[in-house]
């Protein structure tokens, strides 16, 4: 059967979302900084000046509202509001009040981030996570961004990709601080749910209400890679099965579990976290891949197990992440499942400097997001990363995520629009994707897309 045009809901959010490290620039008293200045980002670059989107907000939102988008997802940089321990920036949250201010003149949906993985040196320098006083001084830090911002976002984002840190940089040791432990990992994770479940508390203590006059809009943007496995013969593949079990229970199912339940998974340990259980108003999923987990016995830094490889035909991105759109729609099902709250899809994109890619990635994983909602799931709308090629953590400058490219060594940092912007712009404009649209960027797949 074929159709004419995949239709989204009305009021559905057509948004595009950022990192405040990765664009702002010059977020100088933090950890990551302080890092980037040891020589360890692949592509030799440091963040620096970034996308200076710290001066020029006033020009991307008026680009954004051009080109029709109708939300923006951004982030407040702790390191710039505290950059000394109890020492609150009255500049730096000026500063983020007229930024917020210039998104709601523009009338966009603003999804606020209070952590993206970035810490002060200072809350570094005393253990990070680790140091049983950092969630209290977080809470300090988001108690008095939230009296200062709380009546400008319509959804609020306590933490984003919690267990990326505590995976990445306490367990794989791939993220400053470099660790490599488990015990790390769990007081990590354990952390991070007291922290957005305080956090969540606040908010809704604070501000109720959201501009709208709705009741507030708080959840965590999830990072939900699709795991499977190799399916190696014999002993490897039972290997790889025990890998993948473990890898979902640490990268989400762990987590999820204990906020449906309020009840600690094996997995983090530790006593029951207090106002954790049902601390979501609606569930911010984080899709970009899959990863097939694959034996490999000279890979005892990653415990045998390649998490990179792709299986033979599979595309994949620049990042070298496999192109897997069915596993959106399938995380968007078991998080459904999981949680029956309204689900916010907070990134989704690809890394393509060619933009060769991106506008087939984007048809196919909109799809998938139309394929859930004609099943009846609520989806309340789509923040695409990233609006703006970014600084992207430890591979720099070169990876390109976004709709916007900016050469980072462009003394002018011209903003210039690729043409799946233009896209996206047309999908935002219609509130669909059209035959007409498909045809013109990416006309290899209308038949899979709409039927012939």
């Amino acid at each position: 059967m074929s159709t004419d045009s995949l239709n989204f809901p009305d009021h559905f959010i057509w948004g595009t979302s950022t990192g405040g490290h990765q664009v702002e620039g010059g977020n100088e008293f933090s950890d990551w900084w302080a890092w980037e200045q040891k020589g360890l980002i692949a592509d030799g670059t440091v963040s620096g000046r970034a996308m200076d989107y710290w001066r020029r907000y006033e020009e991307d939102h008026a680009l954004m509202a051009k080109l029709a988008y109708k939300g923006f997802r951004l982030g407040i940089e702790w390191a710039r509001v505290e950059p000394q321990k109890g020492c609150f920036n009255r500049d730096a949250i000026e500063h983020y009040r007229r930024i917020l201010q210039s998104l709601r003149n523009h009338k966009f949906i603003i999804c606020l981030t209070l952590h993206h993985w970035v810490k002060p040196i200072w809350v570094a320098d005393q253990g990070g996570w680790l140091n049983p006083d950092t969630v209290n001084h977080f809470l300090r830090y988001a108690n008095f961004v939230i009296d200062e911002l709380g009546a400008f976002p319509d959804y609020w984002v306590t933490l984003n990709e919690p267990m990326a840190p505590a995976i990445m940089g306490n367990f794989l040791g791939r993220f400053p601080p470099h660790r490599h432990s488990i015990k790390a990992y769990r007081a990590v994770s354990r952390a991070f749910l007291r922290a957005h479940a305080e956090t969540y508390r606040l908010i809704h203590a604070k501000h109720p209400l959201a501009p709208d006059g709705t009741r507030s809009m708080v959840g965590v943007a999830m990072a939900y890679p699709w795991i499977e496995t190799w399916n190696s013969p014999g002993p490897a593949g039972w290997y790889e099965r025990f890998a993948a079990f473990i890898a979902r229970r640490a990268a989400f199912e762990g987590w999820d579990h204990t906020i449906r339940t309020g009840n600690p998974h094996w997995i983090h340990g530790g006593p029951a976290v207090a106002g954790i259980q049902n601390s979501y108003d609606y569930c911010g999923i984080n899709y970009y891949t899959r990863a097939s987990l694959k034996y490999d016995r000279r890979r005892g830094d990653q415990y045998w197990i390649d998490d990179a490889k792709a299986p033979p035909g599979v595309e994949v991105t620049q990042m070298g992440w496999q192109i897997y759109p069915e596993g959106l729609y399938r995380t968007i099902r078991s998080v459904w499942e999981r949680f029956r709250k309204p689900i916010l899809i907070t990134e989704n994109g690809i890394a393509d400097d060619t933009d060769k890619q991106r506008p087939r990635y984007l048809i196919e994983h909109l799809a998938q997001i139309h394929r859930a909602l004609q099943e009846g799931i609520p989806i309340l709308g789509y923040y695409h990363w990233s609006f703006v090629d970014n600084f992207e953590w430890q591979t720099g400058f070169a990876k390109r995520f976004g709709l916007i490219c900016v050469q980072h060594d462009d003394p002018d940092l011209i903003r210039v629009p690729r043409p799946s912007a233009y896209l996206y712009s047309e999908i935002a404009q219609k509130n669909a994707v059209t035959r007409k649209m498909i045809e013109a960027y990416a006309p290899e797949i209308v038949a899979t897309i709409l039927g012939d």
